[in-house]
Order: structure tokens, then sequence, then C-alpha cells
């Protein structure tokens, strides 16, 4: 038996040709894909190479872009994530008076700091600087490195003594995990894809040339949509959540590389690309700025205003003076981050920067409606403006935003001590809440019919909800900037749950007013505002047991708006409640009818798993809330965003995601509706008119 397998493998082995181009294709690709399992059953490969060498050996960003877009003052302070940190340095001719860099991978801040303490050496001069980090000379950099190494701090002298010469001599490029995949993964795909780049180089990279043999950019785009979100994407520092639905479609790599390629002037200025193809710089002409002579001295000049953190963005905030920073730029790191962090970052943000402080960032997405947080931003997209003058393409989406002057929500998740239980009382709430549907008499009247469910459950409901309702803070994140005097209201806030997750911030408010419809709810939140709030804070709340479908609704509310009827919310929330309101779409017509002028709407709830609800899951998750009175169908967030708020009149956000409950997913939404606003260099926020800035723009035409 064992003679016979034997025979049989060495038969197979003989019949394969190994001279054959396409069984070294097919023998490499199984390779690679069995080299790729073991290393993700292994490890997690960005991980593993932050914590030996730097990622990026130069920045993956346009400076052109971001110096037009920022206009660098003297006296502005720049805070920016480090990458390779040739961007700031190109920030620096500029002749700010400060530059803040933070990275986490410290290899990176290494690279950074090795760049700084060259440029303050007295004796630097410009051609030892070019013959470093643009022809990447060995010896010169070794020369160098000895008369400057004392000034390094301790960890990256001894990181880069066993390593400077080693890393210029086999040529700069090639170092980092972006130059080992410019070494390594990209010949080997482009041998597969068959995209001859020699030949286009041999033409001084051509406009004709790629256009005659286009088929290429269509075959690499390919095999970019099969290769890149697995295999190629952590070499170039993307992490999996940042890898979206476009990333696996044609189309998505087609177009970058069509940009890319097809610029007529690609050869004579895209000197991001010729990098790493011709390993360093060539030509003095297609180089950044900070390598070309009449650039020198201002970058010498002003290399002391550098400060460098071993830190998240978070955490460097923390650490500097409060407004500091009069611009900001963020990269795209907030991708792959989730919504409260995001939202802590921005809180950090706003204590470290002025008021009205620019804030520039990328992403991998055209849209920034993913996460709930950013409709407390005015965000300006710049993609369509400057996409076509950014020579990287590597972010389809480039936003700016200024920081608004009025308080971020700080929204703490912790529940208040009232609001948490022991296990007997979850037990007794979750038997009542499960059993109401066998025991629960007939009423017809929907208040009665809140109050026959929620009436024996109402002192352990926030402890039992806290797990199942999951998308409040999310939605709580996206409350808007709190200015002094702002209104809000809760409708179906009930035990006023919602109120705790601002818990700091109240005094900012001048009136806050819960409605629902079931008073034993509306009690207990009562009795745990007095608990936790202080007298002036309870004050200014208002516990009121109203239908939000009442006739005369605005009527009834004034009293608590200082009998004004024109006053409005400035925030009204749906936490969990549309679903459980009969006439729904009324309620939504009625709180629109509510809003101030400067006013936005809320809405948390649960949601279908599929776009339009009509799956075998979808029928199964709406029969059993059905039995609570809730009610879940796709076409809330179409009334939402269609019907009841249209676009042309207010900026809409609708956020989808699933959170597991004993182990199953449940799907959740959270949707913002918002007048559309502006907020101004100084911070200020104000309402936007298009028909006057309309107006601006022809008179400026004219």
């Amino acid at each position: 038996m064992l003679e016979t397998f034997t025979e049989a493998v060495a038969s197979f082995f003989t019949s394969i040709d190994f001279e054959s181009p396409t069984t070294w294709i097919v023998i490499i690709g199984i390779s690679a894909f069995i080299l790729y399992k073991v290393v993700m059953s292994s490890f997690d490969m960005i991980d593993y190479i932050v914590n030996r060498t730097y990622i990026y050996n130069i920045c993956w960003e346009d400076p052109a872009v971001d110096v037009e877009i920022l206009k660098i003052q003297p006296n502005d302070v720049i805070f920016r994530i480090c990458s390779a940190g040739d961007i700031v340095l190109d920030y620096a001719i500029e002749g700010p008076q400060k530059i803040v860099v933070c990275d986490l991978n410290q290899h990176q801040l290494f690279l950074f700091e090795l760049k700084i303490r060259m440029l303050r050496d007295p004796h630097l001069t410009y051609d030892e600087w070019w013959a470093i980090w643009g022809s990447s000379d060995p010896t010169t950099a070794v020369k160098v490195w000895k008369r400057m190494r004392h000034t390094m701090s301790g960890e990256a002298r001894k990181w880069w003594d066993p390593r400077i010469e080693r890393t210029f001599r086999k040529k700069f490029a090639n170092s980092g995990s972006s130059g080992f995949a410019a070494r390594v993964v990209v010949p080997w795909f482009m041998y597969v894809v068959g995209f001859d780049i020699k030949a286009w180089s041999e033409t001084g990279f051509s406009h004709e040339w790629i256009t005659n043999n286009y088929h290429m950019v269509e075959r690499t785009a390919w095999w970019l949509r099969r290769l890149f979100p697995r295999i190629i994407a952590p070499f170039a520092g993307v992490p999996s959540n940042q890898i979206g639905p476009e990333f696996f479609t044609i189309e998505f790599y087609e177009r970058i590389l069509r940009e890319i390629v097809l610029d007529p002037d690609f050869g004579r200025h895209n000197y991001f690309y010729r990098f790493y193809y011709e390993k360093g710089y060539k030509d003095k002409t297609c180089c950044p700025r900070t390598l070309q002579k009449q650039h020198f001295e201002k970058l010498r000049g002003n290399a002391h205003c550098f400060e460098w953190h071993h830190a998240t963005v978070q955490e460097t905030m923390e650490r500097v003076q409060p407004h500091s920073f009069t611009k900001l730029v963020l990269l795209d790191h907030m991708d792959w981050m989730p919504n409260e962090i995001v939202h802590d970052e921005w809180v950090a943000l706003q204590r470290a920067t002025k008021p009205g402080a620019k804030v520039l960032w990328r992403s991998a997405f055209t849209k920034m409606d993913d996460k709930p947080f950013f409709n407390n931003i005015d965000i300006e997209d710049m993609s369509p403006q400057y996409y076509s003058k950014d020579r990287v393409k590597m972010y389809p989406g480039t936003f700016l935003s200024f920081m608004p002057m009025d308080p971020l929500p700080w929204v703490d998740p912790e529940p208040s001590p009232c609001q948490k239980a022991g296990f007997v009382r979850k037990l007794k709430t979750t038997t009542k809440m499960i059993l109401h549907p066998l025991t629960a008499g007939k009423v017809n009247a929907h208040g009665d019919k809140m109050s026959s469910f929620y009436a024996e459950q109402a002192k352990g409901y926030d402890a039992v909800r806290e797990n199942m309702l999951i998308a409040r803070p999310q939605m709580m994140s996206g409350f808007g900037p709190i200015k002094k005097g702002h209104t809000w209201l809760d409708i179906g806030g009930g035990t006023g749950r919602n109120l705790h997750f601002l818990r700091a911030q109240l005094d900012l408010f001048e009136r806050i007013v819960v409605l629902d419809i079931c008073p034993e709810l509306l009690a207990v939140g009562e009795i745990n505002a007095k608990k936790s709030f202080t007298p002036s804070q309870c004050e200014r709340i208002s516990w009121v047991c109203l239908d939000i479908n009442s006739n005369n609704v605005r009527a009834l509310l004034a009293p608590h708006l200082r009998n004004d009827l024109t006053r409005g919310f400035d925030t009204i929330t749906f936490s969990y409640s549309l679903s459980m309101i009969p006439e729904w779409e009324k309620a939504l017509l009625s709180a629109r009818s509510l809003m101030s002028p400067e006013g936005r709407l809320l809405v948390s709830d649960f949601d279908t798993y599929s776009v339009k609800g009509n799956t075998f899951k979808d029928w199964m998750i709406r029969k059993w809330y059905k039995q609570d009175g809730v009610r879940i169908d796709a076409k809330t967030r179409e009334v939402i965003t269609e019907k009841v708020f249209t676009p042309d009149r207010f900026v809409i956000t609708m956020a989808r995601f699933q959170k597991k409950l004993l182990g199953v997913s449940i799907p959740h939404y959270v949707a913002c509706v918002r007048i559309p606003m502006f907020t101004s260099e100084k911070g200020i926020r104000r309402q936007s008119h298009p028909d006057l800035m309309r107006l601006a723009e022809e008179k400026k035409t004219d």
C-alpha cells in the first residue's frame, strides 16, 4: 500500500512541467495562500510589524494638498499623526510656531527623530541631506550618524546603531513593511498580472503608452480585488476593520489606478510611486519639497519647532496645555476606530484646541455617516475639489471641519448607582417581561397598554434594559454641541436613562423635558434624578405624562419653555420609543414641528437585518418583538430619511450595526436629522442659508 502511494506521488510530480511559467504561478499562489493562513492563525500581522519596525518609510498623503487646505501661518500650532514624518517636515517650510506629532508605533518615531536630529546638526549640508534621503547613500548616512548620534534619545540610538548602514545600503525605499511590500510583494504581483512597469518607465512614464496598454490597469484591478483585502493590506498598514465593502469590488481599484496612472503629469511630478520603483529619488525636480535645495535652509531653520510623543492621539491631547492647537491633521485612523473611541478622542481634541481650529482628515470612505458622533460637527467634503490634485490617490475621502466653540457631548456610559439592580431584582423584572404576553389583560388604549407592560418592570427597567438597548450611548454621542441654554425633549424617555449619559453637562441646559405616556416609568425617573443630580439640575427637568400625538402638543409643552411657543427644542430624541408608538409617522411629524431653528432629531431603535427587511431572519425578529408591542420595519428608515425629513432641507445620516445579546446578533440603527449648520473660523455655529450662500457664490463669479 505504501509503495503504491509513493509511486503515485512520484508519478504526479514527474508529470508537472516545472519549465512552464503557469506552473510556477500556481505554486507561488498556493504557497502564498498557505503562508497567509499560517500567519493569520498565529498572530495579528500589523501588531507583528509594529513591534519590529516602522510601516511607512514615506507618508502616503500629498503635502501640497494639506498646505493648500491648511494655509499655515507663523502663529500656528499644528498637530499631526507622525507616520514617516516627511509631511510635517514639509509643514515646517511654511514656518509655523510649533508642530506636535504622535504615533503608537515607536519605530515611526525613531525614523522621525533621525530626520530631525540630522537637521539640527549644525554641520549638515544640503548635499549630505540629499545623499541620505534622496540617493540612500550608506557612506554619507554613517558619516552623519557618527557626527550626531549622541543627540538621539537612548532607545532610538540603540535601535538605529545596528541598522543605520544596512538600511541605506539596501536602499531606504526598501525599508519598513511598506518597503518590503514594494520590494517583494509588488514585483511578484506585477509579474502575475502582467503589468510591465519597466517598459512604461523606459518611455518616461508616457501617458500615451499607458493609455494604449490600459488592459494592464483592468487586469491589475481584477487581481487587487482578490489579493489586497486579505494579503497585501497588512503590509500597507490597513487594518481589517478599515476594509469596507468597496474593497471587494473591481471598480474601486480600477478607479484609483485610473486616477493615478492616467495623470498626464505622472512622470514629471508623482514622486510617491516613483520613489518605490526607482528605489529612491533619481531626479531633484521630481521629489518632495523637503529634498529641494531652495527649501533646505528654511527647513533647517525651523527644525526646532517639533515635539513628539509615543502615545495615542487622545493621550497626546491630554498631555498638552488646553487650547494649544490651531490646526490638526488626523490622517485616516478614525476609519478603524469604533464610535465610542472617536467620541472620547474628539472630546480630548476639543479641550486641546482653540475654538475654530481647522481639523483635516482622510478616509477610505466617501462619507462619514457610519459613526453617529460625526453628527456633532459640520463637515465639509473636500474630495471633489482636491482628490484630482492629490498625487497619491490613496484616500477617496478628504474632510475638513472647524472645532465648535460649544462643548461636544461628553457621554458617560456608566449607569448611576440608583439605576443598577441586584440579581433578584433583574430576575423578577426579566420574568415579568417574558411572561407579560401570557398574563396581561386585554386593554385597547395605547397609554393603558404601556402602563400594563411597564408598571411592574419600572423599578428594574434600567438595569435589565442596559445591555439590550445598546444604541442609546451611540445616539447620545451625536447629541450635538451643547450651548448654554440648550433645550432637550426626550420622547418616550421613561426613566430618564438618557439624562444620566450627560450628567456632567446638565448645568448647560435651560430646560429638559422627559415626555412619556407611562406614569410609572416617569415616577421612577424623577426619583432617580433626585438621587443622582443636584437640586438646581432637577429644577431644569420636567417629567411630563403626555402623548406626543396629542392635539396642540406645542401649546401643552409651552409652559416648560417659558410659555414661548416659538422657542422649540434644540435636540429631540426617540430612544427605542418610536417603534412602540402606534401612529409613529405622526409622531415624527409632531417632533419635526417642535424643532428649534437650529434643532436636530435623533432616533435609536431596533432594525431589520437586511436593508429591505424581507428575509426569514427579519420575519423572526419582527415576530419576537411584536409580542412586547415593538414594531420593527425597514420602512421606518425610509420614512425618516425620505418622507418626513428630506435631504433638501435637512442633513440626514443613518448608521446601522448589529450587537450580540446572549449570543444572538440583534440589529439596531441610529438616525440623525439636523438643520444645516456651518461652523465659522471662530468656532461659532450658525444656521446655513443655501439661498444666501448661492447668492454669495454668484457674486464672486460676477
